[in-house]
């Protein structure tokens, strides 16, 4: 009998160990690259419907989603204005928020999850608050049901009809990396001990890249970053000289009631091209719609890897693709989530590809576009 209770009390308590539901969820939000000096406010002539990408191939970066704006809600000028991890308990507040400030104004963004199989649902509020007057003004409050795995995006505007476009995402909760690892939200973080300055790549520099790379650190209970990755990047080679540098920041390490913690946080590392390197780099590339692309000179298939056929993996692999004043194919990236076999061998022979050179008032010029490459078994 007294075996019973025992295996009962150690049951209760294991259910109730696993009770507590945790969501990390990654946000990014979006405005006028340039704002005025009014904040936003509530309007009722915008429908404030949300939309969810059902494309599970679109990547959560800053890139993909300023292309899924540009599609969908046909918003061309918008930048990523803040980004930001935030760490929803069942067991704790809940509702999650992100603090935002623009044109002198604070807005806080708030995610109330109610998780489910296969999906969250999430109620979103927006509100914006004064420096000078106790008004809040609630620009939207809406709820949108998350599949897993996919992206929700949902706007509103302002009286200027300035728009804004909130994009976010639950992380999946059976990662490898940072497994044990307390995540630090919003901007908090242990005090820096040693930073180091990335190093701007000088081919980067050449080809007139730049741009911000999103970087998520583990920090070792000593404080030294002990595991790092790069979860958002205009370029490759960009994202290498970010971990480089960040591979060797330490920290004080982390305290909390139980002794030092091993914890996980997003740092930014943003490459800016200086006036003189602007002009060294050159004409940036015209980009071209799918009608504009040049005309194909030079195929080269693609070689089909054994061991995906044996796999049976399949996929269209989306290749940005950028040629010279020849029309010789120089720099190239993949934009699809789709397995690493296939971007490579897609690569591999998109690099032999040659293009009639692209003449633009008379001048041939260097240009951008995408291509697709699709690995399909017979």
């Amino acid at each position: 009998m007294k075996r019973g209770i025992v295996v009962l009390i150690l049951l209760v308590l294991a259910l109730s160990a696993r009770a507590a539901t945790t969501l990390d969820i990654k946000l990014n939000f979006f405005g006028p690259a340039a704002a005025g000096k009014a904040g936003a406010s509530v309007t009722t002539s915008f429908h404030l419907a949300s939309l969810v990408q059902r494309n599970l191939q679109v990547k959560f970066t800053t890139e993909a989603m300023l292309a899924e704006l540009r599609k969908t809600f046909n918003a061309a000028d918008v930048s990523l204005l803040a980004s930001g991890d935030l760490h929803w308990a069942s067991d704790g507040n809940p509702t999650v928020t992100q603090a935002v400030q623009i044109d002198g104004r604070d807005y806080a963004i708030g995610l109330t999850p109610l998780p489910k199989p296969g999906a969250v649902n999430v109620k979103v509020a927006v509100v914006e608050k004064s420096r000078q007057e106790p008004v809040e003004n609630i620009l939207l409050d809406t709820e949108v049901v998350l599949p897993d795995g996919e992206v929700a995006m949902l706007g509103f505007r302002d009286p200027q009809e300035r728009s804004f476009f909130i994009a976010f995402y639950v992380q999946g909760r059976d990662e490898e990396f940072g497994r044990g690892a307390v995540r630090l939200a919003g901007e908090e973080r242990p005090k820096f001990v040693r930073k180091v300055d990335p190093v701007y790549p000088l081919e980067a520099k050449k080809k007139g890249l730049q741009g911000a790379v999103t970087v998520e650190a583990v920090l070792g209970k000593d404080g030294k970053v002990k595991a790092a990755r790069a979860v958002d990047s205009p370029e490759p080679i960009l994202a290498q000289a970010a971990l480089d540098a960040v591979r060797q920041w330490e920290y004080e390490p982390f305290v909390s009631a139980g002794g030092c913690r091993e914890v996980m946080f997003t740092v930014t590392v943003r490459f800016v091209l200086r006036d003189g390197d602007k002009k060294a780099a050159g004409v940036a590339p015209t980009r071209l719609e799918a009608s504009q692309k040049p005309k194909l000179v030079k195929k080269v298939l693609p070689v089909y890897p054994e061991a995906a056929k044996k796999e049976r993996v399949q996929a269209a692999v989306v290749l940005e693709v950028r040629t010279d004043e020849q029309g010789k194919v120089r720099d190239l990236r993949v934009t699809s989530d789709t397995p690493q076999i296939l971007n490579q061998a897609a690569m591999d022979a998109v690099r032999q590809w040659e293009y009639e050179p692209f003449v633009k008032d008379g001048k041939a010029v260097p240009v951008a576009f995408t291509v697709t490459v699709t690995f399909a078994l017979n």
